[in-house]
């Protein structure tokens, strides 16, 4: 065995002994194993009959998280340029540096996708704070209007409850139809399942407490998805140092050993090598967003 083979074979052996020794697909099939337990929480709703498309969920991504059209085109056309420089200067071949531009590409999507989660969560945090609050208010007064009226600068989300306050004073009286105006306003299952607590309550006191038990489980819910986002994260976080780690050892051979470095960048086994792992890195991006699906 020559020695630039040698040196090809130390490449090897170092990318999956990192692999192995932090054991990342055992960390993102325990974080799947948690989220179906966690799905437990959520209440019944219509499961796809298929999987979106790539760019269909992309657009999907871009279009819900409010970002102009122009700024997400010129972040993904900056990615691809990022990801061909270092392509090129890491590797000395195009191939492989527009191999890399793909995943640079596609690196605003997860930015988007992390900064969705997150303030999805967030939001659900204050949905749920506010209707807490409205609902203790509720039990004693047995007065929807009056509860909202009094704690309205005290709500962490006002904005549906202001508006239903305004309609009910100042356009229409009828209580069931402004909570079920304020419902439209507000996408979240569980928010939904308290209006109707509140709208079966106008008509039978005795069942004011059925929106305590929807708000408890919207507690439930908000807590699974805070550990769920945390665990994740972290496992994101190492994931991105063992990237770093694996595609900065050719930049290492580059300097140390030259013979090797020509040989895994130049050579069709090591160019066919590269690309392999450039295709399992997208494949693990991919599963791991659909795992960083939020639970509400």
């Amino acid at each position: 065995m020559n020695t630039a083979s040698l040196y090809f074979a130390v490449f090897i052996l170092m990318s999956s002994a990192i692999f192995l020794f932090l054991r990342l697909d055992l960390v993102f099939r325990e974080l799947s194993l948690q989220r179906e337990k966690a799905k437990s929480f959520k209440p019944p709703g219509k499961i796809g009959s298929a999987i979106d498309k790539a760019i269909r969920k992309s657009k999907a991504l871009v279009i819900e998280s409010g970002m102009p059209k122009g700024i997400y085109i010129a972040m993904t056309i900056a990615g691809a340029a990022a990801g061909f420089t270092a392509g090129k200067l890491i590797y000395s071949s195009t191939l492989i540096a527009y191999a890399v531009a793909v995943i640079g590409m596609i690196s605003p999507l997860l930015v988007l996708g992390f900064n969705m989660t997150k303030s999805g969560t967030a939001k659900a945090e204050r949905l749920c704070s506010s209707m807490t609050v409205v609902t203790n208010s509720y039990l004693s007064t047995e007065d929807i209007i009056r509860s909202v009226s009094e704690n309205l600068d005290n709500l962490d989300y006002p904005a549906p409850f202001r508006s239903f306050l305004a309609y009910v004073t100042h356009m229409d009286s009828d209580v069931q139809h402004g909570l079920r105006r304020m419902e439209a306003e507000v996408n979240n299952p569980y928010f939904s399942q308290w209006i109707d607590a509140l709208c079966i309550a106008q008509g039978d006191r005795a069942l004011k407490y059925v929106s305590v038990s929807v708000v408890e489980s919207m507690r439930d819910v908000i807590s699974a998805q805070q550990e769920s986002d945390a665990a994740m994260f972290a496992v994101w976080r190492d994931y991105l140092l063992t990237l770093i780690l694996i595609f900065s050892v050719p930049l290492i051979f580059k300097f140390m050993m030259p013979d090797a470095y020509v040989t895994l960048t130049t050579s069709a086994a090591g160019q066919s090598m590269f690309m392999l792992l450039l295709g399992a890195v997208l494949f693990s991006v991919f599963r791991a967003l659909r795992i960083n699906t939020p639970i509400v």
